[in-house]
């Protein structure tokens, strides 16, 4: 059901849009309906200027006069519809160009007003146009403390997270490496009732098995030999609020026994005590691994995973949320270039680059992106105002023009040996199609050690 302001009309709140008309009286006028109905606009008056706005940014919707001192609002669309093939776009005319908005109606443009724009029906067609961005950015605006996003899988995935953060139950999160589970995690914490509480994280894969019980229960002085002073573990000083427990599937069989009697009694007992202290958590678990499989494997238990499982998330790849690629993209290098002192704006990605972007794989998802952001920061070189193919296949080899096809691993030299083990990595993966136990075969490293090395990466 779509929201409405007291005056009736369509609530926009999370809609990006562009206003182009070279009449400021009509450009003020749209501008201050649009926002006032919650929209993000951005108004101006020439086809220069708007191209100008479309190499930074890509709005949900633009909103284009026919006749321009500089051109016609039509020049704008095909490079519109090409960046956002999923984006909404007006035309307004003035009386008697109703043959040539008919015209941009054929080339892609969703609809034409005649001036002057009657704002209920703008609105009207925005919702319906737009509903699905709408919901998206609702969903997205809620989030982007924690998260950034704008594509339908991603806002599909987390449709559901306000509504868990309220509860109280456990929530399971599972998802590929690299997709920001942590990130849902502390999104959940935050939202909740807990969010003046401990967020509290555990790596139950980082962990040495003979070390994780005492990390997550705490221990006496005494208790075994190194024990030298009390220690509180991680139950107790998440207690008020969240305790997440990562990669759970690695989680040893007698950690498994143990998790389940806390989180039946709500109790801890420090080894080497034999009193229950009470603990008042909240416990998030995620996983890479499909944890069905790993009880029909005898690996987990299926008593704990039916008390982990009361609320799921299940995160998409990076590969299957390919509008987000652009946008994080240019977030992550920004953050890097402000790290390093830059503070102009970050240089544009061509097409070009973007699409070389599309065809990656991501096996190491949004982390890999990051990771990629940040060593393109680096090499950078200054008052760069496009990053095209040439500076990215560097580093993505696998996606260079003259290494389709190619056997082995091509490293380019001025490579570092960091980047050169991630290029090996990346390959075994590939090779192993994405099978982690097979890639740390191939590489001669046990799949532990390569966890590792992604999480790190």
């Amino acid at each position: 059901m779509v929201e409405k302001t007291e005056e009736g009309l369509p609530e926009l709140s999370g809609l990006s849009l562009l206003v182009l008309d070279d009449d400021p009286a009509i450009v003020r006028s749209l501008v201050r309906v649009l926002k006032g109905l919650g929209a993000q606009v951005t108004g101006v008056g020439s086809l220069r200027e708007a191209r100008q706005v479309l190499q930074q940014t890509t709005p949900d919707a633009v909103l284009a006069d026919l006749q321009l001192k500089d051109g016609t609002g039509l020049e704008l669309l095909p490079d519109y519809l090409r960046k956002h093939p999923a984006g909404a776009f007006y035309m307004i005319t003035g009386h008697g160009s109703v043959d040539n908005a008919v015209e941009a109606l054929r080339q892609g443009a969703r609809h034409y007003f005649e001036k002057p724009v009657d704002p209920l029906r703008l609105a009207e067609h925005l919702v319906a146009d737009l509903g699905g961005a709408l919901a998206r950015d609702s969903i997205a605006g809620q989030l982007e403390r924690w998260l950034l996003f704008r594509d339908p899988a991603m806002a599909e995935a987390l449709k559901d997270l306000p509504r868990f953060a309220a509860s109280d139950e456990p929530v399971l999160i599972q998802g590929e490496t690299g997709t920001g589970k942590e990130l849902v995690a502390r999104a959940l914490h935050g939202l909740g009732k807990r969010a003046s509480g401990p967020f509290v994280a555990v790596n139950s894969g980082a962990i040495p098995d003979t070390m994780l019980e005492a990390e997550l229960f705490g221990y006496e002085r005494g208790a075994f030999t190194g024990a030298n002073r009390m220690h509180r573990g991680r139950f107790e000083q998440a207690s008020g609020g969240t305790l997440f427990l990562d990669e759970i599937g690695e989680m040893p069989p007698a950690a498994q026994v143990s998790l389940l009697r806390v989180l039946e009694e709500g109790a801890v007992s420090r080894l080497g005590s034999e009193r229950s202290i009470p603990v008042d958590v909240r416990v998030i678990a995620a996983t890479h691994r499909p944890l069905t499989e790993r009880v029909d494997s005898g690996l987990f238990r299926q008593d704990l995973l039916f008390r982990l499982n009361v609320l799921e998330i299940r995160l998409p790849p990076l590969r299957e949320r390919p509008l987000d690629i652009e946008l994080l993209a240019r977030h992550f290098l920004g953050n890097s270039l402000r790290d390093m002192g830059r503070n102009d704006a970050p240089p544009l990605l061509t097409p070009e680059a973007l699409e070389l972007l599309r065809r990656h794989r991501w096996p190491g998802n949004v982390r890999e992106l990051r990771n990629i952001m940040t060593r393109l920061a680096v090499r950078l070189p200054e008052n760069v105002r496009e990053i095209g193919p040439a500076l990215l296949t560097p580093l993505l080899p696998d996606l260079s023009p003259n290494n389709e096809n190619r056997d082995g691993v091509l490293i380019p030299k001025g490579t570092t040996l960091a980047d050169a083990e991630w290029l090996l990595i990346d390959a075994a993966l590939k090779e192993a199609d994405y099978n982690r136990s097979k890639a740390a075969k191939l590489l001669g490293i046990g799949e532990r050690t390569l966890r590792r090395k992604l999480n790190n990466s």
